[in-house]
């Protein structure tokens, strides 16, 4: 079967061909700009809030599959801490979803993901809030 055309990276000005998104430089250097889980604040703390979250919060609210993703909403966990949140990581501030899900709802409301320099700093439609 024929394969796709690989494409310039997508970093700006490098002509390296992949096979989608950025050349494993750019893609290195990118990782290193975002920093590890416990830098952006996921540390043994998070850890423990997440899965009391999902022990109590089992279900997807979007497709009520099995969860296992304790999704910040309506606002990341970057905004909060933006807005001197003094806790991030509250229940009220999370919400229950697979993992399909989860990579579905990121895609919509973060467009180019945390490398993106231009980041989306409107909160999605309260509206659409499912109920828990």
């Amino acid at each position: 079967m024929p394969r796709k055309p690989r494409t310039p990276c997508s970093q700006p000005g490098c002509s390296e061909l992949t096979n989608g998104g950025a050349c494993p430089e750019h893609k290195r250097q990118r990782e290193q700009q975002r920093g590890s889980a416990s830098k952006r604040g996921y540390d043994v703390d998070w850890q423990r809030k997440r899965k009391a979250y999902l022990y109590a919060n089992s279900w997807c609210v979007l497709c009520s599959r099995a969860a296992n993703v304790a999704d910040h909403w309506p606002l990341s966990r970057k905004q909060l801490e933006e807005r001197h949140e003094p806790n991030p990581d509250a229940p009220k501030h999370l919400r229950p979803l697979c993992k399909s899900c989860h990579n579905s709802e990121t895609a919509k409301n973060q467009p180019g993901g945390w490398a993106a320099e231009k980041a989306n700093s409107t909160p999605p439609n309260l509206h659409d809030v499912p109920p828990f």
